[in-house]
């Protein structure tokens, strides 16, 4: 008989933090006939999986659940979780004889001890797998694994309540919980980053469908893994095949600079392993680990220069050919990708990193954007950028006599949002090309206004530059990369998708044959059916160069933009339109067409 059998009735079960892992377990057991009579959840996400997996149960403040309840499930995040537990037992809140449960994998029980004072029984439960929130946790449950930790006259109730969600209880002792969950990350999250990072490596090599090639690979590995341990390693590595391993990180110091480091720090760790196993000599060790750190490791990534005055970076600089790529820091993918291109076509490669106060209006975030030099600069390193600039805002500005206009283009979109923010742009822009003095200077297609304008005034003054234009970089869900995706929750990102969908229906319905009212009219229509809570600043057709609007009859390209507001956070988006030709009278209609 189950131990929960020994209470009278089904157990009154209270959730506070209904996550994705909070409400699949609270609908596990309500399935199982236990009654879910109270949750809390703050999140527009959370309250809308509560609808879904949870209809009908009240949400109430997190200080409401434990009253009257014989569960208490805590599901909230691991960090706040002993907070909680303090201030719920500060509050009187939990009763004799009460279940407490929480799912941190990091704990055991001893952070519930104020719930224990107060007798409540405290019980440790971490399911051992992924949540994604929805009902498809619900078949994963079965047979997973559940790392329990209780008191011996405790443990049978936890056992029962895991095997009554369909799980597998694991005990797990007291005091051990760090170094499991630490076990469990290095595992599986940083598996994910590996893969990725494998991943990415062939797609920039031109191979498509990765996910395909490596299945079967990892499959085999991981299994092998789980079955023989460190027996199942094949490789390189264990066959002592040097030259191939120089080859590897020749070929990634060439390409993937980045993603170096961690083929570097596994292949040392693989190869000492290799070592303590008798798989490999230590000679052949040796040999390694001098390729691993040698000429072709460390000279791939030289030290990056940090410039923080004019004359430093004076000082550092060569007269070969060279590219400047301007950032405000706070780097991702998106200024990676520039940087990628710029060691592509120019011999030596300056980074600039200034916040620049001209740029933020009396409402925008100048203190609040985020600074992040050490951890950009290491990126750039990486990626074997020559010199860094930093200055200061007393170094770009010691007089600030004259600034630049941006004129009738730096007054429409983007302009008439944030005025003043192009004559800032174009004035830094201005000073840091006369400061680094590039062949070529790189920006992003995302900001294609700011784009625009500094062509026309590289044109106007005579500035003898090429400026290159790098098309967006996109996360895996199509949102354009930007260092103001950070302010995103998760809600407000998964909401903020209607913003390269809009500019995707837009651009399909060109390259379907619409003309510009018609594109304009389908990306309208998608923003407007899906927009929800995100508020639309402009959505318009115009000339990319120079920001006027798009006259209909030429065939001419377009730029369809986009400005919209997700919480206090402003997203672009943009994507050049290539108009098709207009048919012939009397042409036959392709099968496209058709």
């Amino acid at each position: 008989m189950s131990p929960l059998a020994n209470r009278p009735g089904r157990l009154k079960i209270g959730v506070v933090g209904a996550g994705r892992v909070g409400a699949v377990l609270a609908h596990a057991l309500r399935g199982c006939g236990h009654e879910v009579a109270a949750v809390s959840g703050a999140s527009a996400e959370s309250r809308e999986r509560i609808e879904v997996l949870l209809p009908g149960v009240p949400i109430v403040d997190p200080d409401d659940v434990p009253t009257g309840t014989d569960l208490v499930l805590l599901t909230v995040p691991d960090d706040v979780l002993a907070e909680v537990v303090a201030g719920f037992a500060k509050l009187g809140l939990f009763s004799p004889g009460q279940i407490v449960v929480h799912t941190a994998g990091r704990y055991g029980t001893d952070v519930l001890a104020p719930a224990t004072e107060q007798g409540a029984i405290p019980i440790a439960i971490h399911p051992a797998m992924t949540f994604t929130g929805t009902s498809v946790d619900l078949g994963r449950l079965e047979g997973a694994p559940f790392a329990i930790t209780a008191g011996p006259a405790v443990l049978p109730i936890g056992q029962a309540l895991v095997v009554e969600m369909g799980g597998e209880p694991i005990v797990l002792p007291d005091g051990a919980h760090e170094v499991y969950h630490a076990a469990l990350a290095h595992g599986a999250n940083h598996l994910v980053t590996l893969v990725s990072q494998a991943r990415r490596i062939l797609e920039r090599a031109g191979v498509e469908e990765t996910g395909k090639l490596f299945a079967p690979l990892l499959g085999a590995a991981l299994e092998g893994a789980l079955a023989s341990g460190d027996h199942a390693l094949t490789g390189p590595v264990r066959r002592a095949d040097v030259g191939t391993i120089a080859a590897h990180v020749e070929a990634l110091a060439r390409t993937n600079p980045e993603i170096l480091p961690t083929y570097r720090e596994l292949a040392r760790a693989t190869t000492s392993r290799a070592v303590e196993l008798d798989f490999l000599s230590p000679a052949a060790a040796v040999q390694i680990v001098d390729v691993l750190e040698g000429a072709g490791g460390e000279a791939a990534a030289p030290g990056t220069r940090v410039a923080t005055t004019i004359s430093e970076l004076h000082g550092l600089l060569t007269r070969r050919h060279r590219a400047v790529v301007m950032t405000m820091g706070a780097l991702h993918e998106g200024h990676l990708e520039l940087v990628r291109e710029a060691k592509r076509r120019a011999e030596e490669v300056v980074v600039t990193i200034f916040v620049n106060p001209l740029q933020f209006g009396e409402n925008e975030d100048l203190e609040a954007y985020p600074r992040t030099l050490d951890s950009d600069v290491e990126k750039l390193t990486a990626l074997g950028v020559d010199v860094v600039f930093a200055p200061t805002a007393k170094e770009m500005y010691p007089h600030r006599r004259i600034t630049l206009r941006a004129g009738a283009m730096g007054n429409v979109l983007e302009g008439a949002s944030r005025p003043g923010h192009f004559d800032g742009m174009l004035t830094v822009v201005n000073k840091l090309l006369g400061i680094t003095r590039p062949d070529l200077a790189l920006f992003g297609q995302k900001d294609a206004q700011q784009l625009a304008l500094i062509r026309a005034m590289v044109a106007d003054l005579n500035i003898d530059v090429d400026i290159v234009a790098v098309p967006i970089v996109r996360d895996r869900d199509g949102l354009a990369l930007s260092s103001r995706n950070a302010y995103l929750s998760a809600a407000e990102r998964a909401s903020a998708l209607i913003i390269p969908r809009t500019i995707r229906a837009g651009a399909e319905a060109a390259a379907a044959g619409a003309g510009p009212e018609g594109t304009l009219a389908a990306a309208r229509h998608e923003f407007s059916s899906h927009a929800g809570d995100v508020h639309l600043d402009y959505l318009a057709l115009v000339n990319p160069e120079t920001m006027t609007p798009h006259e209909t009859g030429t065939e001419e390209p377009a730029l369809l933009a986009i400005a919209a507001r997700v919480g206090n956070t402003r997203l672009l988006d943009n994507a050049v339109i290539q108009w098709r030709p207009t048919p012939l009278p009397g042409s036959s209609p392709t099968l496209e067409n058709e």
